[in-house]
């Protein structure tokens, strides 16, 4: 039997984390899709995303053994270049892979140690060079970028993108004489359809993601206000606050909702639960201002929830497919009237349109040319 090659992952968070979202996923799905072809180490820290206190019951700064890998968990006192120094000297690898570009800890530092070694160098940046992302803070992001490149580091790394947006986007700021290799977001195993209960002029939505500028909620609550008062609209944000001042914003104006709109904030929900939820909701609203895959739009997909986004993602031309719809923010009116729409279906219309989800993502996630373009990222 031959030995298998090792496979080193940088990640700031990851499981039994749950509050960074998609991410955890992403190389969660790696780990179940790969191990059989690679054995996989993980180093991460020892806080969940946004958490001051360390996961209860878990050793730190110590190799500990999992089902298909193994895991560290960094306190912050490790998460230096002393440390990846020494960790580089303990196993010999054949390939790392960085989940994140904007990672001091996770990314910069240990690529900055490895910087001369023949090791094969994956980086994957999520979204972070989009029009949309970079906005968001731009000076510290360009400062970030013009560093990089600075040192050349663009030119010794493979490029994961996850679409062919993503390779634009990463040209754009890196250059084209890059490395670029594309390979879809990988997803989880899918639970049997059922149908859902709707009755007419109720409508059950969701915003699933991190509360940050990023993601649009206050956008999302705006256009809710000014949907059908006959209506009777259950709204569930479910997510981590990120920006705790951008969350103080959106409290404000859900107090000034109309009574036909219900609000609820469920707050983070772990991954493995989010079936029980989701299978009581119809639609998805996420007018996000940037997503290079979005993983909680396959996820709805998968859970039977047609999609109601904005254009600034992967995902367009959704109608025709009974998907949803992929919207310009610059028309609010669209999104109001998408939400009537669903709202006025009764349960047989509706339950068309998640069929045609639930079908969409079963294909799309079964499809075993994402694990081919997933080792190719590495081969």
């Amino acid at each position: 039997m031959l030995k298998k090659e090792k496979l080193l992952i940088f990640i700031d968070w990851f499981l039994p984390g749950y509050k960074a979202g998609g991410p955890i996923q992403s190389v969660n799905n790696i780990v179940f899709h790969l191990h059989d072809a690679f054995d996989i180490s993980i180093v991460t820290s020892n806080k969940d995303l946004g958490e001051t206190l360390p996961y209860p019951n878990l050793a730190f700064n110590t190799w500990q053994i999992k089902g298909t890998y193994k895991i560290i968990y960094l306190d912050k006192n490790h998460q230096n270049i002393s440390f990846y120094r020494n960790l580089l000297k303990e196993e010999t690898y054949q390939y790392v892979y960085f989940n994140s570009l904007f990672s001091i800890q996770f990314t910069l530092l240990p690529l900055w140690v490895m910087r001369n070694s023949s090791l094969k160098c994956v980086l994957a940046p999520r979204g972070m060079v989009g029009k949309g992302a970079l906005a968001i803070k731009p000076f510290k992001k360009k400062l970030f970028i013009s560093l990089f490149k600075l040192k050349g580091l663009q030119k010794r790394l493979i490029w994961h993108a996850t679409s062919h947006l993503e390779q634009q986007e990463i040209e754009q700021q890196f250059g084209d004489a890059l490395d670029i290799r594309i390979a879809s977001n990988l997803s989880s195993k899918m639970t049997p359809f059922s149908f859902k209960e709707k009755q007419a002029n109720r409508l059950n939505v969701f915003f699933l993601s991190r509360i940050a500028l990023k993601k649009n909620l206050l956008k999302a609550l705006e256009y809710l206000s000014y949907t059908n008062v006959s209506h009777h609209i259950k709204f569930s944000i479910i997510g981590p606050i990120d920006e705790q001042d951008y969350w103080g914003s959106c409290e404000a104006f859900i107090k000034k909702l109309p009574k036909h709109v219900e609000v609820n904030y469920l707050g983070a929900i772990p991954n493995d639960q989010l079936h029980a939820v989701l299978k009581d909701q119809h639609i998805l609203l996420l007018p996000t201002m940037h997503e290079n895959f979005g993983h909680v739009i396959m996820e709805s997909w998968q859970n039977g929830c047609p999609v109601l986004i904005s254009d600034q993602t992967p995902w367009l031309d959704l109608e025709d497919k009974h998907l949803g719809f992929a919207l310009s923010l610059s028309e609010s009116d669209m999104f109001v009237k998408q939400l009537n729409y669903f709202s006025e279906m009764d349960a047989d219309c509706f339950n068309k349109w998640s069929k045609s989800a639930y079908g969409f993502a079963e294909s799309f996630t079964q499809k075993p040319q994402l694990i081919i373009d997933t080792k190719k990222l590495f081969k």
